[in-house]
């Protein structure tokens, strides 16, 4: 019994991937021989399976860089509404295990790969063969790492590589709202604005924000019994995402946002100057008083906002060497994979720090998402464990 989880595992991993693929185009777009030079990232949360993946097709070798969705059938594309979503704008690769006419709907830049033609009919192909529960940490693609490779095997240099980009990340953070800031943004409406953004997660964050400027704060507070059906109503006209787990939905949050501004002291929090363990934790409690924010949410508005403020204002002058840990995500679990090697425990080396856990993002956003086929090219493993990579400015990269 074939599944989707067999068709990702197919296309991740190159032991298993036929050697040679054919991509059919559409749209007038030529197909041919395709060659895979990156598979992408395996996406764990909302949006196409894989992101940032790089290909090449026909003769000519030329080089497509994308995200990939997989399905049995092609018409399970229109069937989960890919083609109206603008998160699967950027597809380049459609692969599907059952042959049928690609879907009109596509982008017009996408390919069609039909998988189940090369393995189907092979004797030495079994699905049972394959281990599902190892992808996608515990299988990584081609070969270990070459940051792996670099700084994995030496824990100290590792775990002072993740604290220097941690700290890194969080000094970029307190640059941008100082120029905010200076800027003349509101002192008041520009925090309340940005934890907005932290409750509505990576994929509504922008969104959150708009509704913030809809509802603004002062009018919100003024409000309070009908705060939650203002921000809501707000959200009818912002650009939110529906994906994720209806108990997390965007109203659920919502409704935790208005009763977090109207009946905690959270607004307290851009005057904050310490940092300590204790006083972390007395933070989280007051955002999870009543169960309005969970601590592994408290935890990333803390480290994505009030200590980045702090900083901007002058209050601290560097990150804390231990932040309270916000919840793992599927880009620092990979990260992680990567950098440390599939044997790591992370309950050990990270999990328990938001410093490291901010590292892993930064190297996520600033050395894996830059399209590196196979991460040859890669800044990161020629610092040979020197954390000082993260103490310079780095040309052509953001921090």
């Amino acid at each position: 019994m074939i599944t989707e989880r067999h068709v990702q595992a197919i296309w991740y991993d190159r032991a298993l991937r036929p050697d040679r693929l054919f991509a059919t185009g559409s749209s007038g777009l030529s197909g041919g021989e395709l060659r895979v030079v990156h598979p992408g990232a395996w996406n764990l949360g909302p949006g196409p399976d894989f992101l940032g993946a790089v290909v090449e097709v026909g003769p000519e070798r030329r080089r497509l860089a994308g995200d990939v969705e997989v399905h049995l059938a092609p018409s399970d594309w229109d069937a989960h509404g890919h083609g109206d979503d603008p998160a699967y704008a950027g597809v380049v690769l459609h692969m599907t295990w059952a042959f049928g006419p690609p879907p009109a709907t596509l982008p017009p830049h996408a390919l069609s790969v039909w998988l189940g033609r090369y393995l189907a009919s092979d004797p030495g192909f079994s699905p049972d063969a394959v281990d599902l529960s190892a992808y996608p940490f515990a299988r990584l693609p081609s070969s270990e790492r070459p940051c792996k490779e670099a700084i994995g095997g030496d824990p100290d240099a590792a775990r002072a590589t993740l604290s220097a980009a941690g700290r890194r990340r969080l000094v970029g953070k307190a640059e941008r709202i100082r120029r905010r800031l200076g800027g003349g943004a509101d002192r008041e409406q520009f925090f309340y604005s940005e934890v907005m953004g932290a409750l509505g997660y990576t994929h509504n964050a922008a969104p959150f924000r708009a509704i913030a400027a809809a509802v603004p704060y002062r009018t919100l507070v003024s409000e309070r019994q009908n705060a939650a059906n203002a921000l809501i109503a707000a959200a009818s006209f912002a650009d939110v995402s529906r994906c994720g787990r209806p108990g997390n939905s965007p109203e659920r949050r919502l409704v935790a946002a208005a009763e977090l501004f109207t009946a905690t002291d959270v607004m307290s929090l851009m005057d904050a100057d310490d940092f300590s363990p204790a006083a972390c934790r007395a933070f989280l409690d007051m955002m999870a008083e009543r169960r309005i924010v969970g601590h592994g949410r408290g935890a990333a508005v803390i480290a994505n906002i009030v200590l980045p403020w702090a900083m901007a204002e002058g209050r601290v002058a560097e990150p804390p060497e231990w932040l309270p840990p916000e919840d793992v995500s599927w880009p620092v679990r990979l990260t992680a994979f990567r950098l440390l090697g599939r044997d790591h425990n992370p309950a050990a080396f990270y999990s328990r720090n938001g410093l490291l856990i901010q590292g892993l993002i930064g190297i996520h956003r600033e050395f894996c998402l830059p399209i590196h086929p196979e991460c040859a090219a890669c800044a990161l493993k020629d610092g040979k464990g020197d954390a000082t990579i993260f103490c310079r400015p780095t040309a052509g990269r953001r921090p």
